[in-house]
């Protein structure tokens, strides 16, 4: 099982909680009951909606929650969450723990930049790879720039280097 928390919205649904199963496309047959997927969407909990007698709806609160005052009132209501503020208390008085943070925070944020680099780099060289296939086909370039999202400029820069 895989639990992933996420400040962004990724499963498109209303709802704050999906699990997701493997299945066989084909005919829809579960692989296994042994792997589940969890995506728990913090932007997703309305006030309105909150059943707070759910653990989850608690600890997704435990985590959105800005105000000193809301984490007590949750803290009061469940051992296990005012462990997880004393623990939160008590790092954020630790100057070398703080620091850790900080280069987790930087070392995530720098992975998601090189991803999303990476993922724009792909996106180009397939871009590029169609247009050069387009080209073998006999396409115009301004056709061709128009249907891979490349400007005339790349598609003439392609087809010099094809030729």
């Amino acid at each position: 099982m895989t639990v992933n928390v996420l400040d962004f919205d990724y499963v498109p649904t209303d709802r704050y909680h999906g699990t997701f199963h493997l299945r066989e496309d084909a005919i829809g047959r579960l692989l296994t009951d042994l792997l589940e997927v969890h995506f728990v969407g913090l932007r997703k909990l309305k006030a309105p909606s909150v059943d707070l007698e759910r653990r989850l709806v608690r600890w997704m609160l435990f985590l959105t929650t800005k105000t000193r005052e809301g984490l007590e009132e949750l803290a009061m209501q469940k051992p296990a969450i005012q462990k997880a503020l004393t623990t939160l208390e008590f790092l954020s008085q630790d100057e070398p723990a703080r620091q850790l943070y900080a280069e987790r925070q930087k070392a995530l944020m720098t992975y998601t930049a090189d991803v999303e680099g990476a993922r724009e780099e792909g996106e180009h060289q397939r871009a590029v790879s169609t247009a050069r296939k387009m080209l073998v086909a006999g396409m115009d370039v301004e056709q061709i720039a128009e249907f891979v999202d490349l400007s005339v400029d790349e598609v003439e820069a392609v087809r010099q280097d094809f030729n």
